[in-house]
């Protein structure tokens, strides 16, 4: 049996805890921490106990661990959006594979360097568009690449997050002010323009959008509601963004829930919401991702597809719809259902898929063992290089800057000028 790789971790909040850590303490044989770097104390001291790591590896910032020799081959870097960049480029010179959480940095021109970077310095960078590893997906990728749909005409692609997952990210948690963290459209849906870049197999051509920041404002505050769900709210019974009905029941045993607090206690988590982010009334934040948006894009041979993105689903999960000359594609990823439509015998398939073993749909693990093997020098297996997810993310770019300019863009263009200045800089 081979040695399991040997990593650090930055990062130990949610993603980094309960993805990647519990991988390591799941498969030890593949994948061990040997160090961390987390400013939280006490996430940090609860990560190294869970894999072992004595205090002298245990580090406050990605900063102090880059100021150490380099303690393993691999690294896996989930920092905070902003972070992304000058720690990714720090980890690669010092010689690390690096393993990095999307969206792989918050503008073109670090995107681009990052690339480059990574392949001047022979490292692994694989960006986590972990969705490529989800069997739902994979799924449709080999429907749409079998030829069985006939040629693709159109696709309308949804995003839909349940209310609760986006009044917890992007109005009361991380990723709710563009500020401090990047545009909705690049955090939440470079998933999505990933999988529409990969499956569809072309390129984009001309980008449209339309979206803003409708309702979660103070000016849409029903009278009487206080900064907090805790400070006695009136409407606590009709509202269903009140923080202690969703962190103690609707989210109950979720990472959301762990967000709020790792002990699940429900004094732990009143006591939590009392002081802490997400206990703040939604109307009351300093949010302003928006909180819908619809991407309407042209890929090459006239190939129409629209994405939309919104955040008050009552469900969680992608719906998609494919259109082919032959049959229709109607994919429902909550259900795990596949519904084929042959317009030649007016058959319809119905394929449900069975319930995938870990998160983003079965996609992590996936997406962890591929990284583990092309540290062992087997990249085969890795679905996306740092240089192809650059495409995406450039297209979450163009989509933020036609959203606020109003204008449709030519990505041919939008793309040289990046590629342009990007050049320029490395003089």
């Amino acid at each position: 049996m081979q040695r399991p790789v040997e990593a650090v971790l930055v990062g130990a909040g949610n993603r980094g805890t309960l993805a990647y850590g519990t991988f390591a303490l799941r498969a030890p044989w593949d994948l061990r921490f040997v160090a961390v770097a987390e400013p939280n104390d006490e996430r940090r001291t609860r990560f190294a106990q869970q894999h072992g790591i004595p205090p002298e590896r245990q580090f406050r910032s990605w900063q102090e661990l880059a100021e150490q020799p380099r303690l393993a081959p691999a690294l896996i870097n989930a920092t905070m959006d902003r972070d992304h960049f000058p720690s990714t480029i720090a980890f690669l010179e010092k010689g690390y594979h690096v393993l990095l959480e999307k969206p792989m940095a918050t503008t073109p021109e670090e995107c681009l360097t990052l690339a480059t970077t990574a392949e001047r310095t022979g490292r692994v960078l694989q960006v986590a568009h972990v969705l490529r590893y989800a069997p739902f997906f994979r799924t449709i990728y080999d429907l749409v690449h079998s030829g069985r749909l006939g040629e693709i005409v159109s696709v309308d692609w949804r995003e839909n997050l349940s209310y609760f997952h986006f009044a917890h990210s992007f109005i009361r948690g991380n990723w709710a002010n563009t500020e401090r963290s990047s545009p909705m459209i690049l955090t939440k849906c470079c998933h999505d323009l990933d999988l529409l870049v990969w499956i569809l197999d072309r390129s984009c051509q001309r980008v449209a959008s339309f979206g803003s920041l409708t309702h979660f404002t103070p000016a849409k505050a029903p009278p009487g509601a206080p900064e907090r769900c805790t400070d006695g709210c009136p409407l606590a019974d009709e509202c269903p963004y009140f923080a202690p009905r969703i962190y103690l029941f609707t989210a109950a045993g979720s990472s959301f829930q762990h967000a709020v607090s790792p002990d699940p206690d429900p004094e732990a988590i009143l006591a939590a919401l009392a002081t802490g982010p997400y206990g703040r009334c939604v109307y009351h934040c300093d949010n302003t991702a928006v909180d819908h948006q619809v991407v309407l894009m042209e890929f090459a041979g006239q190939l129409a597809v629209s994405l939309t993105m919104q955040g008050a689903s009552h469900l969680e999960g992608r719906t998609v719809r494919i259109d082919g000359t032959r049959a229709t594609l109607l994919a429902n990823e909550s259900r795990r259902e596949l519904v084929i439509a042959d317009h030649l015998t007016g058959t319809i398939e119905t394929m449900r898929l069975a319930p995938p073993i870990g998160g983003h749909g079965g996609g992590d693990v996936g997406l962890i063992r591929a990284f583990v093997q092309a540290v062992r020098g087997e990249r085969a297996g890795v679905l996306t290089s740092a240089r192809q997810a650059v495409e995406s993310h450039l297209l979450a770019f163009a989509a933020e800057d036609a959203r606020v300019s109003g204008r449709i863009l030519d990505m041919a263009a939008y793309r040289a000028q990046w590629e342009h200045q990007h050049v320029d800089t490395r003089r």
